[in-house]
């Protein structure tokens, strides 16, 4: 209609405008209930994806709660002497009671500086040297640098767990600063803590790591690289750049490294490089030396136990409150979803009662999460018989959970607490695989797993039917391709009113051509008859 010469009722004297709108608008009745299902169908789709994402919510709280060894096989310790001995114990450590004596700590290595200067220090004047000013350029006011020198380099080994040496070498020139070249230790790879003291003009250098690792010497050693790579030690009292220049050049640690030591259980002189190890799965911590003999009890840790329970009876009744409600919400065929044209027309109130009831009922009596909450509700009573026959539950009724007796709740669960933590103190295990047993056939499986592999299917279902995400395309599920359907049906349907509206203008401009030319013809014939009869 793009062109066209709209004549608007010059001629005839008519409201064409207004005569086509009331025209078209009783045209365009049918696009209202197209747009509308149009509408109701996205609407739908977004109930299926909550519902779907309540799912999924549900799975992933069962696997990081009521199915992780580590919540429902909790232990929890206790220490004689805290003070002396903490420590912490994981699924697998066995329940009992440990002792330790006779511990003293794991140290790390250390060497501070033991120069020619008052105390030790490598400077002999502290007021005049600047540890952020060039280290080369001060050697006048330094024990073990020669004046003069404009670059060095020296080397550093640790060693690993294998006992081999770890070396890093460094470079030090004009520009390089006592701060650069301390943080360029500390920020390497071998672990080594160093820092100065402007008090005393010393510094000091430790292992971050406890324990001993070379067996033949020291656990930090300077040195440099060869030509083929090789890391050779100085010797005590060789002149290189690092040890000389910071008094270090004897080799001899302030402190020695060594291993924790103690008695556990009456294993003596056992030994482990850091103040913190595992055994038997229980990681202990010795936080001073001790010789009195100090007890750690492991035991079932009831209480986390209880609350996992606890927490996945509480997900899943919402879930099933909310699957409930779902499938039970009444349906308003007449409240149909308000087009653009219909919200202008209402109130915000009248809008927003309008919506509570096109939205509600759109996933009534539906199939799939029907099935799911009774494919549920049936795996609870389900037994689950596990390859071990002596296991001491085989039914959720048997740890004191049921499901109410009243229907209209869904069979949301029912907990007996005390019989619940009875069970709980009678066999954690049992308890445990009641949920999480993980056998071959649905019998040996444990009711959280089946109730995941049921949400798992319920999960691809709706996603077949309505879209796992935004990012899905329509054409990939069913009811996105009655969208795109629908969607197909307006764009058509738009079309033909371009061309019915086109279609009357085309008559009401040949209307108004037409009697603007009788008009023109009966002025013409007036003035005719007019001028003859002034004859």
């Amino acid at each position: 209609m793009d062109g066209m010469n709209r004549m608007t009722g010059f001629a005839s004297g008519m409201d064409i405008n207004q005569m086509v709108s009331d025209l078209m608008r009783a045209e365009r009745q049918p696009l209202e209930p197209m747009q509308q299902n149009s509408m109701e169908l996205q609407l739908k789709i977004d109930e299926y994806r909550q519902m779907n994402l309540k799912f999924s919510e549900f799975r992933n709280n069962t696997f990081d709660g009521i199915l992780r060894s580590s919540n429902m096989r909790s232990r929890e310790t206790v220490s004689s002497n805290e003070a002396a001995v903490t420590a912490r114990a994981s699924a697998s450590t066995p329940e009992g009671s440990y002792t330790i004596s006779d511990a003293s700590l794991a140290r790390a290595e250390m060497h501070v500086s033991e120069a020619a200067g008052e105390n030790g220090s490598f400077v002999n004047d502290l007021a005049a040297f600047d540890r952020s000013e060039s280290f080369l350029q001060q050697a006048e006011l330094l024990h073990g640098v020669e004046e003069g020198q404009t670059e060095a380099a020296f080397a550093i080994a640790v060693f690993d767990e294998n006992g081999a040496a770890v070396p890093q070498e460094f470079t030090v020139d004009e520009s390089s600063s006592l701060d650069d070249i301390l943080n360029d230790v500390n920020q390497s790879a071998l672990g080594v803590q160093a820092f100065y003291d402007e008090f005393s003009g010393r510094i000091s250098l430790q292992r971050a790591e406890t324990g001993v690792f070379n067996e033949t010497g020291n656990e930090i050693q300077f040195g440099e690289i060869d030509a083929d790579g090789e890391f050779i030690e100085a010797e005590p009292g060789e002149q290189h750049f690092f040890s000389t220049a910071f008094g270090l050049e004897n080799n001899t640690p302030m402190q020695e490294a060594a291993n924790a030591a103690f008695t556990m259980n009456g294993l003596s002189e056992m030994e482990r490089r850091s103040n913190s190890f595992e055994i038997n799965g229980l990681n202990v911590t010795l936080n001073q030396p001790f010789t009195e003999q100090v007890s750690i009890g492991v035991s079932s840790d009831d209480e986390k136990i209880f609350d996992t329970v606890m927490g996945f009876v509480e997900d899943y009744n919402e879930l099933v409150s909310a699957m409930q409600e779902k499938t039970g919400e009444e349906y308003f065929r007449d409240y149909a979803p308000l087009t653009d044209e219909q919200r202008r027309e209402l109130s915000d109130t009248e809008v927003e009662m309008w919506e509570e009831k096109s939205n509600s009922g759109l996933l009534r009596r539906d199939s799939i999460i029907s099935g799911a909450v009774s494919s549920m509700r049936s795996q609870f009573y389900e037994p689950v018989n596990t390859a071990d026959g002596d296991q001491a539950f085989t039914q959720i009724t048997e740890i004191g959970i049921t499901t109410s007796t009243d229907f209209r709740q869904g069979g949301i669960l029912e907990v007996n607490e005390e019989q619940l933590r009875a069970s709980i103190a009678e066999d954690p295990d049992a308890v445990f695989n009641l949920f999480a047993a993980d056998g071959e056939t649905q019998e040996e499986r444990g009711i959280a797993r089946r109730l995941r592999a049921t949400l798992d299917d319920s999960i691809q279902q709706i996603g077949q039917r309505a879209g796992r995400t935004e990012m899905s395309g329509n054409q990939t599920f069913t009811l996105g391709r009655e969208l795109e359907q629908q969607s197909d049906q307006i764009s058509n349907f738009e079309r033909r009113m371009q061309q019915v509206e086109q279609r009357y203008w085309s008559q009401f401009n040949a209307m108004e051509q037409a009697m603007a030319r009788a008009n023109a013809q009966a002025e013409q014939l007036m003035s005719q008859m007019g001028g003859k009869q002034g004859m």
